[in-house]
């Protein structure tokens, strides 16, 4: 007797070791495979949703994978959809089975019913090899002109999955997708915006070539999201649609990037959405790194970068430590960019390395390698050595390493390159690298004949003291 999924699942949970869990999905294995064989067509639905779940508790379940496609020609709308969720799960587009989908996809890609041509497009989205790509972009092609917009934002998904297959058929769509900007659907925006995005990615050439002309409407878009007063349909903790928002501001970097003229168009806004973007709730702050990220790929003015930059550094004072690590992060990418302006928050990244969180720590540390220079070496290198005291054992070496390049390449005199050198011999012991020994033992030995005395007095104390 087949039982159900949440009896399954009930007897699952219920197992208290690995061997009876093992025992459990063995034996519904077994039942299933029996009502396979006897082509039970009753519970043939109920048999692959358990198939799910044992897949997902990481279960062989390949035996289940032609159960799939018999679902999906059936007539009835639950059992398709078990039948495309079991697809999309089971298989992969490596599978030899998938091929025999096609004919089901271009049949349920004509269905009346909205819902079973959205599971279609979803499959397509997420399976379609390059001959089913080809087959079936005609008819994903004329659901982009669908009066649904559901139907709408499901192609223009799907039609990332069969372009990225097959990109020679680009230039045939992007008029089509240039049409999409036009919708007044959010969804359907969203989902326009990532296939022309992926487009750019696949071929930059055509991509932006093509789509280029479209920032002074994309920029008007953003425009009018910063100024839409309060929608309820649209709103994420008192912000108007970030998901779109993010979006648009994604594409603007690809178009911007490289493009003067295309940059120009889109610094105002730029400026407006990094100043008047609310940064309480994490949307606000989303919305505000990927400014960031466009104002810093596209060529924008000077002031804009400062700005940018700021803003990254407001991140630093956040008490949630992933913004924190997102803004380190994108500060060490910046940093060669503009130098100067990432400087100024010299003091709360040097702070950073007082954090519980070790991966702050980890970052804020390679942060202030790439921050020193002739002008704040003696206090960055004293900083570093504090660090070096509390830094973990397998980290010590790579930091010893790094503050010697440090020492070699901006230090102001030899006297303060050899008390450096043996401080940092002194603090990091036995977890030296040997390259930093030798090094030390080449400044000492070609240095003047007072501070070799100087250095040997010094060494001389350390080992007393140590």
């Amino acid at each position: 007797m087949s039982i159900k999924l949440r009896d399954l699942i009930r007897s699952v949970r219920s197992c208290k070791t690995a061997s009876e869990e093992r025992s459990v999905i063995s034996r519904e294995s077994a039942m299933i495979r029996t009502a396979i064989r006897e082509e039970n067509d009753q519970f043939r639905h109920r048999n692959v949703a358990k198939l799910l779940f044992m897949h997902m508790l990481g279960y062989p379940t390949h035996f289940g994978q032609l159960e799939c496609l018999k679902l999906i020609a059936s007539p009835h709308f639950p059992e398709k959809r078990i039948g495309y969720l079991g697809l999309m799960l089971l298989l992969s587009e490596e599978a030899d089975v998938l091929m025999l989908a096609t004919n089901s996809l271009k049949n349920d890609l004509g269905h009346s019913n909205q819902y079973i041509v959205g599971l279609a497009l979803c499959t397509i989205g997420n399976l379609s090899t390059p001959d089913m790509s080809r087959d079936l972009c005609t008819s994903v092609d004329k659901h982009l002109r669908s009066g649904h917009p559901y139907i709408r934002k499901k192609a223009a998904l799907a039609m990332c999955r069969c372009l990225e297959k097959c990109p020679d058929m680009i230039e045939d769509f992007t008029e089509r997708i240039i049409g999409l900007v036009k919708d007044r659907t959010h969804g359907v925006l969203i989902t326009s915006t990532q296939l022309m995005c992926k487009v750019i990615e696949i071929d930059p050439e055509a991509g932006r070539g093509a789509f280029t002309r479209l920032v002074p409407s994309l920029v008007r878009l953003l425009r009018n999201l910063l100024s839409m007063g309060y929608s309820p349909e649209h709103d994420v903790s008192g912000i108007s649609d970030p998901f779109l928002q993010v979006s648009l501001l994604r594409l603007l970097r690809l178009l911007g990037a490289g493009n003067e003229e295309a940059s120009e168009g889109m610094n105002d806004i730029l400026a407006q959405v990094a100043t008047n973007t609310e940064t309480a709730k994490n949307a606000g702050n989303a919305i505000l790194y990927e400014c960031v990220n466009t104002i810093m790929e596209v060529e924008s003015e000077d002031g804009l970068r400062v700005l940018a930059i700021n803003i990254l550094g407001r991140f630093l004072l956040n008490r949630d430590n992933n913004i924190r690590y997102v803004a380190l992060n994108t500060l060490g990418k910046v940093v060669l960019q503009d130098s100067a302006a990432v400087q100024r928050h010299r003091t709360t990244i040097v702070d950073c390395l007082k954090d519980p969180d070790i991966s702050i720590r980890t970052r804020a540390l390679d942060l202030i390698f790439k921050l020193v220079n002739h002008s704040n070496v003696e206090a960055l290198t004293a900083e570093l050595l504090n660090y070096l005291v509390v830094a973990v054992g397998e980290n010590k070496p790579d930091i010893c390493a790094k503050t010697l390049k440090v020492v070699e390449a901006f230090s102001p005199n030899d006297r303060w390159r050899v008390d450096t050198l043996i401080t940092l011999l002194t603090i990091s012991g036995k977890d030296c690298k040997e390259g930093v020994l030798a090094a030390s033992i080449g400044y000492i030995a070609s240095s003047s004949d007072d501070l070799k005395a100087y250095a040997t007095h010094k060494l001389a104390k350390a080992m007393r003291d140590d």
